[in-house]
Order: structure tokens, then sequence, then C-alpha cells
């Protein structure tokens, strides 16, 4: 292939994936429309599990780059056979850590419905079922990545937020729906993409006929997947642990402000995130002792991109309840929407340091110096921490009115949804520095790593 050839197959296949990533985020995030045909307790409900979902994938995060690596470099048949192997293994070690994951949960089962305020198991029930799926899928999707399967890589990706819009749109709004039948439209669109991408690489981890004469070194792989993991489970960890808190620690009724406040600002951190993406792979081919503009233009490019996003979100949040007068269809929505709009720019801002810090977590994970890795997971423990004293501190009351004296009262009160946000936006800070002061401190030393 000539030169040309290349950039030009290079610059279509980034766009399809610029377009693929786009479309699914977007039809992912649209599935919150249907939050309006639902009991604000109950989409309240939806949005925790989403969140649990979320933490339940940390221990697949680091493989999709890993997969995409070994699955570009399998040129010789011993090293097909190797990959082969490795997948296999690797999807039987999460099938056993998603089985370990639901024993400790169903053994738990009570006292989680409790916190949670689940009348009926069942939601929780799909939410586990879903943690399946959500642990293959980084390994199916790194094999399409690393043989440069672009076409289905993209289209798994949009068939993951079609089928789950289509879904949950069809059990929510026509089925009446809730908080179970929302979740059961969230696993068939994550199954369904689980099944394609495994089809369209099924070559690579089930057609080689000598796999048995592949090696897999636990160790090694270990000593890879677990940097990875730990780092981007740190930043994963802050972005969703706080409404697990929140549905602990509110009303059920306002969970569902709560929840969807939350998503605009953890929409933020979405929104943001291909620039760090873009990144990654510029600075893993870099010499460690290369000087670059890439990590100062990334986070420049991210924070003007995302105040502007926080000025316009705050500016629609302030101009909502004004607006929500001019449209007599919304009138019964009123209160609820006003309730989100107040919380909104305390979860943008809250957020914004988030989407900073994780440029300079990638920063660190690409120029792999994981010495980095423990301090960004203490901040996550610590925050962890201090949520569960603040879900220990709740005494619940009936409804957001109740909040209306927080900032002007010395009593003992339980904790407020602006003291959730406010207290990650505190911790988000302090993630920000430290990843900051980290990727200062080892941008060029090698014996860092």
């Amino acid at each position: 292939m000539s030169e040309a050839d290349s950039k030009r197959a290079f610059y279509r296949q980034g766009s399809w994936m610029v377009i693929a990533t786009f479309v699914s985020g977007l039809l992912m995030f649209a599935v919150h429309i249907f939050g309006g045909w639902m009991r604000p307790e109950e989409y309240g409900l939806f949005v925790t599990l989403l969140q649990i979902l979320n933490l339940m994938m940390i221990p697949a995060l680091g493989l999709q780059t890993v997969f995409a690596q070994q699955t570009a470099a399998a040129i010789e048949p011993q090293q097909r056979y190797d990959l082969a192997m490795s997948t296999q293994k690797m999807l039987l070690i999460c099938l056993c850590v998603w089985g370990a994951i639901l024993l400790l949960i169903l053994l738990k089962q009570e006292a989680i419905l409790e916190l949670l305020k689940i009348e009926k198991p069942t939601a929780l029930y799909v939410t586990l079922l879903l943690g399946l799926p959500q642990l293959w899928l980084p390994v199916l999707l790194g094999i399409l990545q690393g043989k440069q399967n672009f076409a289905w890589l993209g289209g798994a990706a949009i068939v993951n937020g079609l089928g789950r819009f289509v879904a949950v749109g069809i059990i929510v709004t026509l089925l009446s729906g809730q908080a179970a039948g929302a979740t059961t439209g969230v696993l068939i669109g994550l199954t369904t993409a689980c099944l394609l991408a495994g089809w369209h690489g099924r070559q690579t981890w089930l057609g080689q006929s000598g796999a048995s004469r592949g090696n897999f070194n636990a160790k090694a792989w270990m000593a890879r997947v677990v940097p990875l993991t730990l780092g981007m489970g740190a930043g994963l960890f802050m972005l969703s642990a706080d409404m697990i808190a929140a549905r602990a620690i509110l009303p059920e009724v306002d969970s569902g402000p709560y929840g969807a406040a939350g998503m605009i600002g953890r929409g933020l951190v979405a929104f943001t995130a291909p620039l760090a993406a873009v990144m990654f792979p510029k600075l893993v081919r870099e010499a460690a002792e290369a000087k670059s503009g890439v990590l100062g233009q990334t986070f420049l490019s991210t924070t003007i991109l995302g105040v502007l996003a926080g000025i316009g979100c705050s500016l629609a949040a302030w101009l909502l309840p004004d607006i929500v007068d001019h449209f007599s269809v919304l009138a019964s929505k009123k209160k609820t929407l006003t309730d989100i709009a107040s919380l909104i720019p305390y979860f943008i801002w809250s957020m914004l340091p988030l989407a900073l810090g994780n440029v300079f977590v990638a920063a660190l994970l690409a120029q792999e110096r994981y010495r980095a890795v423990p301090w960004l997971v203490a901040i996550a423990i610590v925050y962890g921490l201090t949520l569960v004293w603040l879900t220990k501190t709740a005494s619940a009351p009936t409804t957001l009115e109740s909040w209306k004296g927080f900032w002007h009262t010395t009593d003992a009160i339980p904790p407020s949804p602006r003291t959730i946000i406010l207290t990650l936006g505190g911790f988000n800070l302090a993630f920000l520095g430290t990843a900051a002061a980290l990727a200062r401190r080892y941008a060029s030393s090698p014996e860092s790593r």
C-alpha cells in the first residue's frame, strides 16, 4: 500500500471511529429521555444500577488495550496460538470474577436491597446478569481493534447504543416498564454488541487449530493488566460512586432528580474523554526521553472544551425554569425539572476536575509510569470511605424541600444533595492535583515505571 493510500485509509478509519463513538455515546445518553416515563424513584434506581454496572466493569478495564496490543503483534503461528489461548483463559477468568461478584452480592442481598431502597429484586438480578457481557466485551473489542477491523469495532459500539436505546424505549414507553425493564433493555443492547464482536473476531480465539499449543503466562498478563485496571478504575470509581451513596442517603423520590443532574455531569467527562484517547497512542510511541507538547495541548484543549460545556450547561440550567413556563406540556414536570436544574451547575463544575485529571492519568499509563497508580487508588479509597461515612450519618428526610435551611443552620442534619456533590468535587480536585503532580514528577524518569 502506498503512503497516500495508507493516509487515506487512516483518515477513513479514524473518521468512522469518531462517528461510531459519537453516535454510540449519543444513543446511550438519549436513553435517559425515557426517564420522563418512569417514576422519579424508579429512574433514580435505574441510574444507580447503571453506576453499579460501571463499577463491576473495573476488573476488565485494562483488557481492551492489552488485547489490542497482543492481537496486532500476533504474526507468527505460535503468537496466534498464544493469543487464542490467552483469550480463552481471560474469558474464563472474567467468568470466575463475575461468579465471585454474583455470589458476594447474593449473600448480601437483603442488606443491598435495603440500602438502595429496592422493593423488588428483579432490577438487581438483571444488573448482575449484565456484569458478564460487560466484563467480556473489552476482550472481544480489543481483538477487533488489534485486527484493525474498525468496521465492526465501530459497528459493535453503535449496536450497543442503538440496541439499548430501542429496547429501553419500547419497554418503558410501550410496556410501562420501570427500573427492571430499563435495565433489561441495557442487557439486550450490551449482549447484542458482545455477540457481534465475538462473532467477527471468532477466527482469532476459536478458529486456531493449534490453540492447545499456545502459552498463557498468567504472571506476565497480570503485570500488564493490573496497573492499567487500577489506574483507570480509580477514575471510574470517582465518576460513579456518588450515585450509590446518594441513593442510600436521599429519599427515593429525590434520587431521580439527583441521577438526572448527575448524568449531565458524567456526560461532561465522557464528552471530553476522546481527546485523552487520541493522546494515548501518541505518547506510547514516543521515547521516554523525548519532550513533547502533546500532553500540554491535550490538557489545554480539554480545559477549553470542558469550560465551554460547563458554561453552556450552567446557563441552560439557569434558563430551564423559565423555559418550562412557556410550554404547558411541561407544567406537570416543573418541580422535577427545577430540582434537576438546581443541581446541574454543582455537578458540572465538580466533574470538570475529573475530566482534566483523566488526561494526566492517561499520560501516566501510556508512558507506563505505574508507580503513580497507588496514589490515585488511595484517593479513590479515601473518597469511598468518606461516602460510607456520609451514608452512615444519614437519616433520610422526606423531600428536597427539607434541605432549604441547609446553609443557615448549625444543627446536625443529614447530608444534602449539594453536600454529596461538593464532596465529589473536592475529591476530584485532589485527584486532578495529584495526577498533575505525578505526571510532572515522572515526566522524564524511566526508572519510575
